[in-house]
Formats: structure tokens, sequence, C-alpha cells
């Protein structure tokens, strides 16, 4: 029975230091510590991955809901880094325990925590967009303590950074151009599909099909035939203009973003996708 006590006590001691260690707690390594070791640089970039694929996975459900909040959280994720920084050790401290306790180990870090093979659309449906922001906020300031008081993670980069936040701002519009596009392509499907002889007799300007949340107008012009969307819920416009060659079987077909006159031309800078946003 003292044998098996023992044996039970080593077992003990051995899951106690692999969870400090998994955790790179502060308490038993300091930015001032000379005891810097492979294992432990090996162990901190294995961490800081699996970290920036946590927040990957948020980010990327985030500004697919809304790209304009998720850039405002960017913003303020970028100052909470900022502040850790420049924040005292006590202060860091404080936050590493509030943290810590929060989040005892990496694995609860996993925000979804599910089956490989359940939906991202399922698992996310389960919070509330506040909570994912939260637990996003989360991974970024556990990020940033580490890499303030932990010496294995002095070659670690932040969580965020200016150049991702210029590359999210000029990647936002993109995502808004591509669902917009997609927009005007099903309205153009609806609108083709219930249209009559009588929507091409109509003269040039006037209205070609209604609902109670698309107006269809025929737009003139010399060469093309054009179509003009107004989306009331939205209140935007959209143009679609096709040139038929003489050939007669071939055709270019050219979506933009207009206005309420529909002389405005603008590229769409869409992604090239084929999955709905």
């Amino acid at each position: 029975m003292a044998g098996d006590s023992m044996e039970w006590i080593g077992l003990i001691v051995v899951a106690a230091g692999a969870y400090f260690l998994g955790r790179g707690s502060r308490s038993t390594k300091t930015k001032g510590s000379a005891a810097v070791t492979r294992s432990g640089l090996s162990s901190a970039s294995d961490r800081d991955l699996m970290l920036a694929t946590f927040r990957r996975e948020l980010a990327n459900y985030l500004v697919r809901f809304d790209p304009d909040r998720f850039l405002r959280l960017y913003h303020k994720a970028r100052s909470v880094e900022a502040e850790i920084e420049k924040a005292s050790n006590k202060e860091r401290e404080a936050h590493f325990l509030l943290i810590t306790k929060r989040y005892p180990l990496y694995e609860d870090f996993d925000f979804l925590g599910t089956r490989e093979h359940v939906l991202y659309a399922d698992a996310f449906d389960r919070h509330s967009i506040d909570e994912i922001e939260e637990h996003f906020l989360n991974l970024v300031k556990f990020h940033a303590l580490q890499r303030a008081d932990d010496k294995d993670w002095e070659f670690r980069g932040p969580a965020t950074s200016d150049r991702d936040l210029d590359h999210l701002e000029k990647y936002i519009p993109k995502i808004k151009d591509t669902r917009f596009l997609q927009k005007l392509q099903a309205a153009l499907r609806e609108f083709l599909a219930q249209r009559t002889a009588t929507n091409f007799e109509l003269p040039r300007g006037q209205v070609v099909y209604e609902t109670s949340t698309l107006v269809v107008f025929r737009v003139p012009h010399i060469v093309e035939s054009r179509y003009g969307f107004h989306f009331k819920e939205t209140n935007e416009f959209g143009l679609y203009s096709v040139y038929y060659f003489d050939d007669g079987g071939r055709s270019s077909e050219r979506f933009y973003r207009s206005d309420a006159t529909f002389e405005a031309e603008q590229h769409l800078d869409h992604l090239r996708i084929d999955e709905s946003i």
C-alpha cells in the first residue's frame, strides 16, 4: 500500500509540473531570467502558434459577421496590447492572475471546443457576438502578457500589428464588394427569372421590375444593355451591363456599384471566391 501511495504522489507531482510548464507561468521564469533553453523556446513557439490559431478561428467569423465591427475590435486589441506592454510588473501580474484563473489550461482558450467535423456556423451560433469578441481580446491579452514577462517569448511577435491592421483596412472593402456583387448577381437572377416580353418593350429609364425590396430600371446606353438595381432596404444601387459581340455567340458582363442616376461605375474589387458570404 505504501508503494502505491508513493506512486500516486509521484504522478501528482509530474502532472503538476506538466501543468505549470504547459502554462508558461511567470512564477517559474521571468524576463530577467537567463534560464532560456532550446526546449523552452520551442514550447513558446508552439504555444504562440496555438494562440494565433485560436485568434484566427474567431477573427474569421467576426470579420465575416460584421467587417466594420471587427475593425473596431482590432483597434481595441491593439490598444490593449500596447497598455500591457507599458504596464508595471505589478499591473501585469494582476492581469495574469485574473486571466489564468479564468483559463487554467491552454485548452481552455479553445472557445468552440467542438468535434472536428462540427460546422463553425453551428458552433458559433451558440454564443453571442459579445462573448466571442471578449474571448478574442482575452487571447490577445494573454499573448501580450507572455511576451512581456517570459524570456522564452522574447522572439515571438505581438498578437496584433500595424501591418496586419493596414491589411485588414484594405481587406474589408473587398469583403463588402464581394457581398454586394453576390447580392447584385442574385437580384439579376431573380429579375431574369421573372422577366416578360413587356419588360424589354418599356422605354429606357422606366421600372421594369419591382418587389418590396428591389427595383430594376432600364438604363440607356449606346452599345450595351444595362439595368440599374435599387436595393430598398439598404438604399444601395448597382449597375449591370452586358455587351453582345457581333458573332452573336459571345457576350461580356460587368457589375458595378452605382448611384441613383446609374451614371456612376464603381469597380467592385471583390474576392475570387464562389462561396456565399
